[in-house]
């Protein structure tokens, strides 16, 4: 599998043009594209296109084309999964259309994958049904011009953007001035790492998240296009690969211990912090991070009273609370486990507040619950660590 994801593997392998887009295709012949027809004229096909279709599709399709040429369906795709997506939170309403894709396929599989499935099905059926000649000259202009050989602005290597994986093509958001495979990738030590940290920051401007890369669609959407072969050559110097599948934070993490910690020695965050969805993400004085100022403060109560704490202690497993055996506590002093429940009300983190309660209870575990009406009196609470 691993060919798969090096780019060198693409280089000799020719582009194929999707048959199924073609107006006239010769139903004597089996293959993919008769597939696409098939499931296109049938009943569970006509489903599909019924549900899911919008009137504005064929503009959709045709302003994808003026964009990405032949890579367009990746960002089709990606466009027709938002829409529907929330169709399936309603299992009851949705259970007709599992049902006909299973009986259609004559498979037994999971709820989970007949939706991936039926996803994939309703771009196939919506480009069998509204393509058009107009559709089929646009692709094939694309093709000849992504086919001409382009020179990398970073590197000057020659290269065919249409010998791109559709994957990278996506993941960089049609950013095609470069091959992704520029030799440049260095081991840098701390303190060059920490000036490319602040000159990324800068050229970006925003921060980016731990799993930033060049084919990263979350984080190349965000990316002035002007820009783009900038912020690229920073990344690649910064020892990140072009074509690095998986993030960029291992090369933090080696060096600093993650890629938050990273930030907080370059000094790009303001105060030492960072903002998200759930708060503030901080260093407390024993150099753990923390995912709030509330978590800090009780991070630097235990710093302060000399007690050593194992942050994130995974818990042990259990059949029905722990069944994967990832979930882990805020902290560990000898036998306790010690949780900071700082987001009481929402729905979902309660949940979890209550199976790790269970938890704890099945499981014999001393568990020290900490709310925020404890902070003021934190002492009460964390006093048994001290005996």
């Amino acid at each position: 599998m691993t060919k798969f994801l090096e780019l060198t593997y693409y280089n000799n392998r020719d582009f194929i043009f999707p048959k199924h887009i073609e107006p006239i295709i010769d139903t004597n012949l089996v293959g993919i594209q008769t597939h696409y027809i098939d499931l296109s004229d049938s009943n569970y096909g006509e489903n599909l296109f019924r549900e899911f279709h919008n009137i504005d599709d064929l503009d959709l399709i045709l302003e994808l084309i003026k964009e990405y040429g032949v890579f367009f369906e990746k960002f089709l795709s990606a466009k027709f999964r938002h829409r529907i997506h929330p169709f399936f939170n309603n299992e009851e309403n949705s259970e007709y259309l599992i049902e006909k894709c299973r009986f259609y396929y004559k498979i037994k599989e999971s709820r989970n994958s007949i939706i991936g499935r039926i996803k994939h099905d309703f771009l196939k059926v919506s480009l069998t049904r509204l393509k058009n000649n107009f559709i089929y000259q646009e692709l094939k202009k694309s093709e000849l011009e992504k086919s001409e050989i382009r020179t990398c602005a970073i590197c000057n290597n020659q290269f065919q953007p249409i010998k791109l994986p559709d994957w990278v093509y996506y993941g960089s958001n049609g950013n095609d001035t470069i091959c992704f495979q520029c030799p440049i990738s260095k081991n840098q030590k701390k303190q060059e790492l920490k000036k490319l940290i602040h000159k990324l920051v800068k050229t970006c401007n925003f921060i980016p998240n731990s799993d930033f890369n060049p084919i990263n669609i979350n984080f190349s959407s965000r990316i002035n296009k002007e820009k783009w072969n900038e912020v690229c050559k920073i990344i690649f110097q910064m020892g990140v690969q072009g074509n690095d599948t998986l993030h960029s934070s291992s090369v933090f993490k080696k060096k600093f211990g993650s890629w938050f910690k990273a930030l907080a020695e370059s000094n790009v965050l303001p105060n030492g912090i960072l903002e998200s969805s759930r708060g503030f993400r901080c260093i407390a004085r024993s150099g753990n991070e923390c995912n709030s100022l509330d978590e800090m403060f009780v991070d630097n109560w235990l710093f302060e009273n000399n007690i050593i704490a194992e942050k994130e202690p995974i818990y042990p497993k259990h059949v029905i609370y722990n069944k994967s055996g990832r979930r882990r506590a805020d902290w560990k002093v000898g036998k306790y486990f010690i949780e900071y429940f700082g987001l009481k009300g929402e729905e979902a983190y309660d949940k979890k507040t209550k199976e790790k309660f269970l938890l704890a209870k099945e499981l014999d575990l001393e568990l020290i619950a900490i709310f925020p009406s404890d902070l003021n009196s934190i002492h009460k609470k964390l006093n048994v660590l001290l005996k």
